[in-house]
Parts: structure tokens; sequence; C-alpha cells
């Protein structure tokens, strides 16, 4: 047999706790003394790091503040220009609905679909309308708003166009 020691006897022979070659307590305790400031500056410190808190607060507050009210204030002219366009469009719905061919097209079942649409853009128009009212400088509510004002049109001036008579089905409208 091996007459050498093995690697299990040997771990065993080692000390199970290694001792410093000096005592380091004194080096820590004045190391941790040195770095600990005077309390008073502590706290002055504090007071101070509370007020520049504070005051970044109250800035941001008082700033969205002013932009909430700069955006409530809304130009009566811009109000103004935007109730005269709604009631131009209604005019030209009107002339539109008071031509002949107007409510004859409407009896027809297969106009079900324009009419829908009809409506449809109605009900839209009347819901972007009122975002403009809050807000009558956002450009794309604007061009928004005109594109379905133009397809309504659109829709009633086809309805218009629809034939009087159906060959096909013998439905006269």
């Amino acid at each position: 047999m091996n007459k050498q020691p093995t690697l299990e006897q040997l771990i065993e022979q080692l000390p199970r706790e290694k001792t410093p070659e000096r005592d380091l307590w004194p080096e820590i305790a004045a190391r941790l003394e040195q770095s600990q400031p005077p309390k008073a500056a502590k706290s002055s410190n504090g007071w101070r790091n509370l007020a520049i808190a504070c005051s970044l607060l109250l800035v941001s507050l008082l700033g969205y503040q002013g932009l909430q009210q700069t955006q409530s204030r809304v130009d009566p002219q811009m109000l103004a220009m935007l109730e005269q366009l709604q009631y131009q469009h209604q005019q030209q719905v009107k002339q539109l609905e008071a031509s002949v061919n107007f409510g004859q097209w409407q009896k027809v079942s297969m106009t079900t679909p324009l009419s829908r649409g009809i409506d449809e853009l109605r009900e839209a128009a009347t819901q972007i309308f009122q975002a403009l009212k809050q807000d009558p400088t956002d450009q794309q509510l604007w061009q928004l708003w005109l594109w379905v004002q133009q397809r309504e049109i659109e829709l009633l001036t086809r309805g218009e166009q629809l034939p009087t008579q159906l060959d096909q089905q013998g439905i006269s409208i």
C-alpha cells in the first residue's frame, strides 16, 4: 500500500479556523470613526435635500397647472369658425336631401348599406366635432372631420344618382 496521506487526511489535519497574524479590530474601528461625519453637518444637509425636493415638486406642479390652463383656453374665433363650417355642411346636406330623388332611393332595400354608412359617418362627425370643440387647434382632428363630411356628401350624391327603376327586379324607386 501507499503510505502517502490521502487528500481527505490532509484536509482533516488543517486547522478549522484561520487566525490573523495580528489583531485587525483597532484599524477597523479607527477607519469607521474617520468616515462618520459630525451629526450637526448631517442634519443640515438633510434639510437642504428636503428643500431642494420640495422646490422641484412645487415647480413641476406649477408647470403642470399652467399647461392645463393653457390647453383649457379655447380661442372663441376658432370655435366660431368651427360652428360656421358645421352649419355650412348641414346646409349642403339639407340641399341634397331636398332633391327629388333623395326620398325615393331611401325606400329601396338595396340602399340599406348606403344609408347605414351615412348614419355611421354622421355619428363619427358628431364625435369628432365634440373633440374639436375641446381642442380646435388639433390639425389631425380638423382633417379627419373634413374628410368625414366629404364622405357623407359623396354617399348622399351616390344615393341621389341611383336609378329610379331597377330593371332586373322590377322595383321602381
